[in-house]
């Protein structure tokens, strides 16, 4: 089985297999299967799965793809976010998860993850019973978060402990609002790993060139993408990428082959944007403030 110490740097990401909200009838379902099996094959053994995505579609693209690298169960982590957006009480949420377990051919899942929102629409005690049932009968091997504030991410902590396996956040090269708020160096020093979503800004980073990025790209002889996986790694954060792309799979796979000089992964650690502040974050999406995983999409707003 896989634990923190066997998980992949790098891990799939779902969003776009399939299509993205919707369902795209004109996906090409191949590629992507090809594209994901090829990630299997080469070791990356983690992936986000979610039946929001495509209207549950990419469980489909996921699952063959799965299938046709002939990779054992356990030898791949699945952790499967539950967005609560079409899931009205406790009830769909069972229903939604047994419905993956179905599709995946699994009697578990490796981790059930939820954002802040879910736990006062079904209250919060009532889902965190559900999942310690779901623990204790092995239905799943983890809890997981996403997109949480850092007292929410105390709270759940103290109640699961070493069952908290991993929190899915918003973080970047440009934005560092989790890292400068306390939450991913909580989550490092107690033992959750820090696995950023939309890590490359969906290849809109690399397209400004910031100045150290070029420069270090030139310096070792790979990517400015290459350059900001391998400093996430170097971290410790394990970045979910989406890619059907084989050239583009191997270029993060060859994020991994190659050492940062301490004095360059502290410069880029240290850069911030300048005059960039954190927005209000709209942690329980209520409509005050800025929701945390639209950040990525507002920056190019903001900083033309």
């Amino acid at each position: 089985m896989i634990d923190r110490k066997s998980l992949s740097k790098i891990g799939i990401g779902a969003w776009g297999l399939g299509g993205l909200a919707k369902h795209e009838l004109n996906n090409n379902d191949e590629k992507q299967i090809e594209a994901v099996s090829y990630s299997l094959k080469k070791g990356i053994n983690f992936m986000e799965i979610n039946f929001w995505n495509s209207e549950g579609y990419s469980l489909e693209i996921l699952s063959r793809a799965i299938k046709d690298s002939g990779i054992k169960r356990e030898d791949l982590f699945y952790s499967q976010a539950i967005y609560d957006y079409n899931l009205e009480t406790l009830k769909d949420v069972e229903r939604e998860f047994e419905n993956v377990l179905e599709k995946f051919e699994t009697t578990f899942m490796d981790s059930l993850e939820f954002s802040m929102p879910a736990f006062p629409k079904y209250g919060f005690e009532n889902l965190v019973n559900l999942l310690a049932k779901y623990l204790s009968s092995d239905r799943i091997r983890y809890v997981s978060l996403t997109n949480c504030s850092l007292e929410f991410l105390k709270k759940y902590h103290q109640i699961f402990k070493d069952k908290l396996f991993l929190h899915e956040v918003c973080f970047d090269f440009e934005i560092r609002a989790n890292e400068d708020l306390g939450i991913t160096e909580y989550a490092t020093k107690n033992g959750i790993v820090n696995v950023p979503y939309q890590p490359l800004r969906r290849n809109r980073t690399a397209k400004r060139s910031w100045p150290i990025l070029v420069e270090l790209a030139s310096k070792y002889g790979k990517t400015q993408n290459q350059i900001i996986l391998n400093w996430m790694v170097t971290k410790g954060f394990r970045p979910l990428i989406k890619s059907e792309n084989i050239e583009h799979i191997n270029e993060n796979i060859g994020a991994l082959n190659f050492n940062l000089e301490k004095s360059d992964f502290e410069r880029i650690d240290k850069f911030r944007v300048k005059g960039y502040e954190i927005p209000k974050i709209d942690w329980w999406q209520t409509g005050d403030g800025v929701k945390v995983h639209q950040l990525p999409n507002i920056f190019d707003e903001t900083y033309p």
